[in-house]
């Protein structure tokens, strides 16, 4: 049985009715690929939570009983951003057979220990659009600072169908 396909068109209106912004475009910020793709493997370069095209970022470093509000919400921003990037890589989400990894930075303090939890947003998201097509294994990693200051920080790897 083929995973279902589903296009940016379906993919970034579902996203919009969750209120997840999404970007026009995204573009790296320095001399590295969004995307590169080989042997039918789509490796996305890490998507920070950028706001919008103006530098806005979601940012901070959590701490031990701070609430994951804003993290989830930078995490599902990350993602939707990865997925921008696979866009304009492949000309359309339709492309893709299935996620298979998530690895997620949280940048944090040292007693912060719920990297877990921040992530469970983006994977979650993925799950919501992409059903089991979506399940993909994932590292959640706690780091001391993220570029801009960003808050999270999310890399995917993807599967995709020949042009």
């Amino acid at each position: 049985m083929s995973a279902p396909i589903w296009t940016s068109a379906d993919i970034f209106a579902r996203l919009r009715a969750l209120e997840i912004p999404v970007p026009e475009r995204v573009q790296a910020q320095g001399g590295y690929a969004l995307v590169s793709v080989h042997g039918g493997i789509a490796y996305t370069s890490g998507q920070l939570p950028r706001l919008d095209s103006t530098g806005g970022i979601i940012g901070g470093c959590l701490a031990a009983g701070e609430s994951l509000d804003l993290a989830h919400q930078a995490a599902r921003l990350c993602f939707a951003r990865a997925l921008r990037a696979l866009h304009q890589e492949l000309g359309d989400l339709a492309r893709l057979e299935r996620l298979l990894f998530m690895r997620g930075f949280v940048n944090a303090r040292p007693d912060f220990a719920k990297h877990g939890a921040v992530m469970d947003a983006a994977s979650d998201l993925a799950i919501t659009l992409f059903g089991e097509s979506g399940r993909h294994g994932r590292s959640a990693l706690g780091v001391a600072s993220l570029p801009a200051g960003g808050l999270v920080e999310i890399e995917l790897v993807a599967a995709v169908r020949a042009a």
